[in-house]
């Protein structure tokens, strides 16, 4: 696999989010690549004190965390990277996020915060996946490196 210059990561809290961001991390670390981490408001947040709650109006407390603790697997692995927060639906912030920044490659995780429990695919990953004019990885449960 080609090493992508640019890759965008959905990031929602998720421990799912969290193994997409540590599978690109692993995908890009020693190389020039950068991954930009995006978390929509309008998901499902974890916050710090363990309880979920909607994003919106969360901004502040949600740039802290994304910067602070979900990207967390990005600083050790010490890759090149940005976080960005945009408002929006996570599918079409991902999905215009991808395409301004010109990504190679676009990674989510399985299933984020919401939706069933019991789903192996969540809506989110499946409608970026059926969307996106570029490739997309989805991290499974258990990911193995890349």
């Amino acid at each position: 696999m080609t090493v992508p210059a640019r890759t965008v990561v959905g990031v929602d809290g998720s421990d799912n989010s969290t193994r997409a961001l540590a599978w690109a991390a692993a995908l890009v670390e020693g190389t020039d690549g950068e991954i930009v981490a995006v978390h929509a408001l309008g998901l499902l947040t974890h916050l710090e004190d363990g309880s979920v709650v909607p994003s919106m109006g969360q901004r502040d407390q949600v740039v802290t965390l994304l910067e602070q603790q979900w990207c967390r697997p990005l600083i050790e692995a010490s890759v090149a990277h940005r976080c960005v927060v945009v408002d929006g639906d996570p599918v079409t912030a991902l999905l215009r996020t991808a395409r301004e920044e010109e990504a190679d490659l676009l990674v989510v995780g399985c299933r984020g915060t919401g939706g069933h429990p019991g789903l192996v695919l969540g809506s989110t990953s499946q409608q970026v996946v059926s969307q996106a004019d570029r490739p997309v990885v989805v991290v499974p449960f258990q990911a193995p490196g890349p």
